[in-house]
């Protein structure tokens, strides 16, 4: 008979099943356990637990990794979707859509010359070259060739070019020094130069490189046209020598903008030898100077302007014309905020009567009103005294915008950049003579981007030497009215004059 023995009730589960095994006989065969020893059970259960703790851990661990990716991963579709925006609009289609023929009736401006519109000839030349007289042979009635010609007749004026080569002999006599009793021989001069390509022939190959046509297209043209036999390899030299004699005058231009009253910045990509640089352009009324070079950052526009640019500077909101750069007054391009505006409320799609709604089109509103106020002003229209109340008013209507509440990170980002340029962005309102909008520096720098597009930048440093100075001289003389083709002819003789391509100007007279 067994006595004295303990079974463990299944109520009691497993917590006092360790001080039970030493008193139960069937420890080591419990029914209760699957006929699993007891041991065994709470070996597994201490293992198990051990599990459970270091899956916990784990668990933790992967939480705050999975809040970690999640974050990054919503901070990479953000900067995905701003990367999409910047593909679509380089890769955009070069032709709009056809439209509709409804829509297009109701788009559409009527074709031709606006009513009143004054018609326009071609003016009637002042000298008349040659003369030639033009008979009637025979009658364009009945065929017959009996004509008796009449004293009076009719001018028709016709303008043409010639195509035609002029060979020049320059005769170079020998000669006999009375002074020194040595035989001489003349010295080249500007248009008798060791080149056999006259000047004018290499003014006219700079002119059709710098509108954007390659040297071996120029080839074909002065083949094509002139029957003119030219290399390119010598189109090239003769650019290497229009940019070397073209340093002195790129020089007067470089001190011109620094002691300048205002001036434009802006740059776009460039390339040079296949690696990627920036083409910079600085501009006002009276002159545009082009730098290539392999930086981005503000020491470019620091080494243009000065440390401390006594005038006023246009720009972008590009970080390198901001702080490190010193000026004396600087105005951000409103055409740049309105356009950021309008991408905001593109993407967002705010609805109608929100906050975000309200910010844009009342900021939309006010800037829009600064430049027609600035427009009336420049038409004697408006007075100073009324732009300066103006900017009063706008100033402080930014103020109250800025402080409205918004969760949306488009919106705080245009609300720093608000507060970061407060003092930048109504200087056109306080300094009228300056321009509200950085168009001119985008303008300027159209030509080498057209140039670009053709030539894929330069193909070395004494290419983008060339670049920067034939362009800077072409097109400032351009904004000071003088022929290109007399530059040209210019720079490949050398013969620049002292200030050759600037006025005294208000803009440029400021003492360096």
């Amino acid at each position: 008979m067994i006595t004295n023995i303990v079974l463990p009730l299944k109520s009691s589960g497993m917590t006092n099943l360790k001080g039970s095994i030493s008193e139960c006989i069937l420890k080591d065969n419990c029914p209760y356990l699957g006929f699993r020893s007891a041991s065994e059970v709470i070996t597994e259960r201490d293992y198990l637990s051990r599990k459970v703790e270091e899956m916990e851990r784990i668990m933790r661990i992967a939480e705050v990794e999975i809040k970690n990716l999640r974050e990054k991963i919503k901070s990479l579709e953000e900067e995905k979707e701003s990367i999409q925006q910047e593909l679509n609009q380089s890769i955009r289609k070069p032709f709009k859509p056809n439209l509709k023929k409804d829509e297009a009736e109701k788009t559409s401006k009527k074709r031709g010359a606006p009513v009143g519109h004054p018609g326009v000839t071609r003016k009637m030349p002042v000298k008349i070259d040659e003369y030639f007289d033009v008979y009637p042979n025979k009658c364009n009635k009945c065929g017959s060739e009996e004509i008796t010609v009449y004293p009076s007749f009719e001018n028709h004026i016709v303008e043409d070019i010639e195509t035609k080569v002029k060979t020049t002999c320059y005769r170079k006599h020998w000669g006999y020094c009375n002074k020194c009793k040595k035989t001489i021989y003349p010295e080249n001069n500007k248009v008798i130069s060791k080149s056999h390509i006259g000047p004018i022939a290499r003014a006219t190959g700079g002119y059709l490189r710098y509108i954007g046509i390659p040297f071996d297209k120029v080839q074909k043209i002065f083949n094509d046209l002139f029957g003119f036999e030219i290399s390119s390899a010598s189109l090239v030299s003769y650019d290497n020598k229009m940019g070397e004699n073209g340093l002195p005058v790129y020089e007067q231009i470089k001190q011109l903008v620094k002691h300048s009253s205002s001036i434009h910045g802006d740059e776009t990509g460039w390339r040079v030898d296949g690696e990627n640089s920036w083409l910079w352009n600085f501009v006002n009324s009276e002159a545009a100077l082009y730098r290539i070079e392999k930086s981005r950052g503000s020491e470019v526009v620091k080494n243009t302007l000065g440390e401390d640019y006594q005038g006023t500077l246009i720009s972008d909101f590009y970080s390198a014309y901001n702080d490190k750069i010193k000026a004396e007054n600087k105005q951000k391009c409103i055409t740049h905020l309105l356009g950021e505006i309008k991408k905001i409320e593109e993407k967002n799609k705010f609805q109608n009567g929100s906050i975000e709604q309200m910010f844009c089109g009342v900021l939309k509103s006010i800037f829009k009103e600064a430049l027609e106020i600035w427009n009336k002003f420049r038409a004697k229209e408006k007075t100073l005294e009324e732009l300066k109340q103006f900017k009063e008013i706008i100033a402080k209507v930014i103020t109250e915008l800025v402080l409205y509440p918004s969760e949306n990170k488009d919106i705080r980002r245009l609300k720093k950049r608000l507060v970061k340029h407060n003092k930048e962005l109504l200087t056109f309102l306080e300094h009228p003579e300056i321009e509200p909008t950085n168009n001119r520096a985008e303008r300027q720098l159209r030509p080498n981007v057209i140039m670009r597009k053709i030539t894929f930048g330069n193909r070395s440093q004494t290419g983008a030497r060339n670049h920067q100075v034939i362009m800077s001289v072409l097109e400032t003389a351009k904004l000071n009215g003088i022929n290109p083709i007399d530059v040209f002819h210019s720079l490949s003789t050398n013969s620049f004059p002292a200030n050759a391509l600037i006025g005294d100007s208000p803009e440029n007279t400021r003492a360096p």
